[in-house]
């Protein structure tokens, strides 16, 4: 991931732990696609459009407190980054918490999201992802 593309996901990441989407959706192109292969089941597997996009995170802001994610490591991959992430959160009503570790793929153009794919099981998955 080039260093602009880096700087972009950790100021995109700060800002969704702050729960900001609008500076979060700045980084994101207009038509930007979001794939969550690790969806809730009440929530679209892929949604495009940075209003959809808003509609999906805050379906989790709402179901979760104290819910943030911290990017562990940024690699490279031409003009897409892979993220290793790890999410943390407590549910609202059930007081349940999740930690999970999760691969995340973003692809840029013009210093843009154009799509995001996250829950990918491992670095080797991602660069298939990437592959095609």
């Amino acid at each position: 991931m080039s260093q602009a593309n880096a700087e972009i996901a950790e100021r995109a990441n700060a800002a969704l732990n702050r729960g900001d989407f609008d500076a979060v959706l700045e980084f994101f192109a207009p038509d930007a696609e979001l794939r969550d292969l690790a969806n809730a089941p009440d929530q679209a597997a892929v949604v495009r459009g940075v209003d959809s996009i808003r509609e999906a995170w805050e379906l989790w802001t709402t179901a979760f407190d104290e819910f943030n994610a911290e990017i562990e490591e940024l690699i490279e991959a031409g003009d897409a980054g892979i993220e290793t992430v790890h999410w943390q959160g407590r549910g609202k009503a059930s007081g349940m918490s999740i930690d999970v570790r999760q691969f995340d793929v973003y692809e840029f153009r013009d210093g843009k999201v154009v799509r995001a794919t996250l829950g990918l099981k491992s670095k080797a998955e991602a660069l298939e992802h990437l592959a095609g």
